[in-house]
């Protein structure tokens, strides 16, 4: 398994939750540290804590603008959007929390984890199609 996807479940393991995984993960390919945004990111987790959009979807949101939040805005956002919405909205029946949980907390344990791991993959190959190389530093 690749280093940035060990990091990442490793981040899940020890209680991140979605989006503050994908922006931990996001920072430390750029070689950057940032508690207080890290922080702040985990208010998007569980649908910004209230079963809407997708903490995944969000929290890779905000790890493609770490690249080039120019870009993210007009091409790679809308990419990761259409995706999971045609990968996971099109699964579970929509594309906020309470629909891919279903009402069932077992789900976070389930479905969650391997969301997060394709958000960030699609992530990694939008930045890489754009040029970046989101990579651990070694």
């Amino acid at each position: 398994m690749e280093d940035d996807i060990l990091l990442l479940h490793g981040l899940l393991l020890q209680g991140m939750c979605c989006s503050r995984a994908l922006t931990a993960l996001g920072l430390r390919c750029l070689g950057q540290e940032n508690p207080a945004l890290e922080q702040a990111s985990s208010a998007l987790c569980l649908g910004i804590h209230s079963g809407l959009t997708c903490g995944a979807l969000t929290g890779g949101a905000m790890c493609l603008s770490l690249f080039d939040a120019e870009l993210a805005a007009t091409e790679m956002i809308p990419e990761l959007v259409q995706w999971f919405q045609e990968t996971y909205g099109e699964a579970y029946g929509g594309t906020d929390c309470r629909d891919i949980l279903a009402g069932d907390p077992v789900n976070k344990v389930l479905r969650c984890p391997a969301i997060v791991e394709n958000v960030w993959r699609k992530c990694r190959e939008l930045l890489e199609d754009e040029g970046y190389e989101p990579e651990l530093p070694a």
